[in-house]
């Protein structure tokens, strides 16, 4: 007889903390189908699947039309459903494309390092970047998973015909338009100036964000794993377990024992408490998260504070490694949305300035942004000196990285002649 969960011959409570790590990282589908597909080798775990709701009242049509997805227009969906034909595949491959996708920035950008990825997956990062560049040959609308804003413009040039030398130079020194201009970026490469706004005006026709024209929120693609509201003036996470399957060890009547089915029974109370262990862990996880974020969930991302790790490894007593996998993959649906709860362990902007973070910087640039003179844009360096104003310490080095993150084009591609 052979199940589907192996334990090694060590002590049950190494074996029942070994199981439960490994049950951590899974996401709740992969946990139903472990769960799943272990029932059906092993007699003496019972799966307890939930319910599905039924549409009552309503016809044929508007029940299905209530079953439907909702998010068929998401950043996600759109490239699910344009990569199906390489994710078909599985394997290594669908797993890196897996990869890059949890890193698609609302922009439609790669937000991380390939490096940083290739470590993630445990795989080379020649082979993250060969894959990437077969998914940028494949993806409409083209220029999403850019790794910046030169990849994302080079990317919708080639596609309507080989650059001149004239766009590849003016690519090559675009960084200098924050800071120079169109004169100083004609000056440095020696190009004439009119070659160069002729660049640039064809550069404002392409697409800086490919991602801004679908809902970016890739948590939407599924239910939330817990629910956090404002009750009597305290903020309380309600675990939605009833969307999760549930284990039970089944009863027999007394017969003869075998080796096998004693085996079974020892693996199927082993599951049994990992899942236990696993959902009393998320839940002191999740409470002290939500505990030290109450300022995001009554104001938004503008009183999101630092958060690390570390902080709610100590708060909880357990590993940082062991938070991680808690928080990876784990969906809140909080008043302000449906957010990935890793989303809100930001890291703070500089060792200088522990009190704001990235994703709080980056919306108050955006914000700056949206309300600039469109004929006197504001540039890097005025946004960092009004942040300092506001009481940010950043750099105009890091106002640049923030805005490129954001999606956001350098001053000279944002002017609009008057």
């Amino acid at each position: 007889m052979n199940f589907a969960l192996e334990f090694s011959a060590r002590p049950s409570q190494s074996v029942v903390m070994q199981q439960s790590m490994t049950l951590l990282r899974l996401t709740a589908e992969e946990m139903t189908e472990l769960l799943t597909r272990t029932a059906e080798t092993n007699p003496y775990l019972v799966v307890r699947h939930p319910r599905r709701r039924s549409v009552k009242g309503v016809g044929t049509t508007e029940a299905l039309e209530a079953m439907a997805p909702q998010t068929a227009n998401s950043l996600i969906a759109h490239v699910q459903s344009e990569l199906a034909d390489l994710l078909s595949r599985g394997g290594m491959l669908a797993r890196v494309i897996t990869g890059l996708m949890e890193e698609l920035d609302p922009s439609g950008w790669i937000g991380a390092d390939l490096g940083e990825i290739a470590r993630r997956l445990g795989i080379r990062e020649t082979l993250v970047e060969a894959t990437l560049r077969l998914v940028q040959q494949r993806i409409a609308p083209t220029g999403l998973f850019a790794r910046n804003l030169r990849e994302c413009l080079r990317l919708q040039l080639a596609e309507r015909g080989p650059l001149s030398d004239c766009m590849e130079t003016v690519l090559a020194h675009l960084d200098l338009l924050e800071t120079g201009g169109p004169e100083a970026l004609a000056r440095r490469s020696g190009l004439d100036l009119a070659d160069v706004r002729a660049c640039l005006s064809d550069l404002r026709s392409l697409d800086p964000k490919p991602g801004a024209g679908f809902d970016h929120d890739a948590t939407l693609t599924r239910e939330p794993d817990a629910r956090v509201t404002l009750d009597d003036g305290v903020w309380t996470v309600h675990f939605l377990h009833a969307a999760e399957p549930c284990a039970e060890i089944a009863r027999f009547p007394r017969c003869a024992k075998s080796p096998d089915l004693d085996e079974a029974l020892r693996q199927a109370r082993l599951l049994k408490h990992a899942l236990e262990l696993r959902r009393s862990a998320t839940r002191q996880v999740v409470e002290a998260l939500v505990a030290r974020q109450t300022g995001y969930l009554a104001q938004g991302t503008d009183a999101l504070r630092p958060l690390t790790m570390s902080e709610l490894a100590e708060a909880t007593g357990f590993h940082t490694s062991t938070v991680s996998r808690v928080l990876n993959g784990y969906l809140l649906e909080t008043p302000q949305g449906v957010v990935a709860a890793k989303a809100l362990c930001p890291k703070s902007v500089s060792r200088i300035d522990r009190g704001h973070c990235r994703e709080q910087v980056m919306a108050r640039i955006r914000t700056l942004v949206a309300s600039e003179d469109p004929a006197r844009p504001l540039s890097d360096v005025r946004l960092a000196r009004q942040l300092v104003a506001e009481g940010i310490c950043i750099s105009r080095r890091v106002v640049t990285n923030y805005r490129r993150a954001c999606g956001i084009c350098p001053v000279a591609l944002r002017r609009k002649p008057t």
